[in-house]
């Protein structure tokens, strides 16, 4: 069913609720929709259950995309009435597990955001992301790159910094080490080492993840996550070994998978949610893509409820300050359990 819909993307398959349901403890329900023995809809939903952020019901966590999805074959109405009975059921499951509030993210655009508004989902988070058009020529997509984004590609060429893809535990432990680092930075608790381990044993045996670091005279000083559905590809993490920033190793990433998409077929680079006006946001603009609006909904048991957990709030930057001077040693015990009960 998600391969039919046009808007299904790799975070509404099965195999990444699985690996966050490994990973996390997190309880999976994956509602579906059937019409003569056949599937029709799905709403995946996973239960986040912390003693600080409460009961949740999320599609999906750690990822931008999630929502019900419907046969594309369909018509409008149809749809809305396949989309209202899956809003439907999440609500009646949402109460029998007592969770304060049930949330969707960048749901497909047209019929189905019109349903969830209509079932009293609420927009109150709003992200962008920046879409690169791999079906045209490498020229092209090289030249519809910013001048400073073209200079900060060639700048780590030169000085010899090579690109690989991770093979291996070993190469997977340096790629961890180096987002430890990066999370620590960004005052961010960072993710179990298990998610990565399991991340890229499901989704390798699929076909559905590719691994890219740089090294330079032999040291990995970056790093790409890049997850791969259908014609997409799904820019989901990267890192940086901050002693070597000015050698631009994310740009050569980017432009390394930038043009293996364009030559292995794929359509389209999704480099992943922002907010505007942020230092990242500047930098994904840079790479000729469109930007296109992200709206998360949510939907409160009660109604006199109007909050999520935000990092752009006060006292979540008070936090991350607080993180940012955490030992490393220290994070990686305590800071996966802190990301795990957040499920942002």
């Amino acid at each position: 069913m998600v391969e039919r819909n046009p808007h299904g993307s790799v975070y509404h398959l099965w195999e990444w609720g699985e690996v966050l349901s490994l990973t996390y403890g997190y309880q999976k329900y994956y509602l579906t929709a059937t019409h003569n023995d056949n599937v029709v809809g799905v709403f995946p939903l996973i239960q986040v259950n912390s003693r600080i952020y409460g009961n949740r019901l999320i599609s999906l966590p750690f990822c931008e995309y999630g929502g019900p999805l419907a046969d594309p074959n369909l018509g409008d109405q149809e749809t809305r009435l396949l989309i209202g009975a899956l809003l439907d059921a999440a609500s009646k499951l949402a109460r029998s597990l007592k969770v304060r509030y049930v949330e969707t993210r960048s749901p497909p655009p047209g019929v189905a955001c019109d349903c969830i508004t209509d079932k009293g989902y609420q927009d109150l988070r709003s992200y962008v992301t920046f879409r690169i058009d791999l079906s045209v020529e490498l020229h092209e997509l090289w030249a519809r790159l910013h001048r400073k984004t073209r200079n900060a590609v060639r700048k780590p060429m030169k000085e010899g910094v090579k690109v690989k893809d991770v093979e291996g535990e070993e190469e997977l432990e340096s790629y961890y080490r180096l987002y430890l680092q990066t999370q620590k930075r960004h005052g961010t608790p960072p993710h179990h080492h298990r998610l990565f381990e399991r991340l890229y044993d499901v989704f390798s045996d699929a076909g559905k993840i590719r691994l890219l670091m740089a090294e330079y005279r032999g040291n990995p000083i970056g790093g790409v996550i890049m997850l791969r559905y259908d014609a997409t590809i799904f820019w989901w993490n990267n890192v940086t070994d901050i002693r070597h920033r000015s050698l631009n190793s994310t740009n050569l990433l980017l432009w390394k998978m930038i043009e293996w998409g364009a030559q292995n077929g794929y359509r389209t680079l999704d480099l992943g949610r922002t907010r505007k006006g942020t230092a990242i946001y500047r930098f994904k603009s840079r790479w000729g893509g469109q930007e296109a609006h992200l709206r998360d909904f949510v939907y409160f048991l009660d109604s006199e409820e109007k909050e999520l957990p935000d990092p752009s709030q006060k006292r979540y930057r008070y936090l991350s300050k607080l993180w940012s001077s955490m030992p490393t040693s220290l994070a990686k015990i305590i800071g996966p359990k802190i990301r795990g009960d957040a499920g942002l």
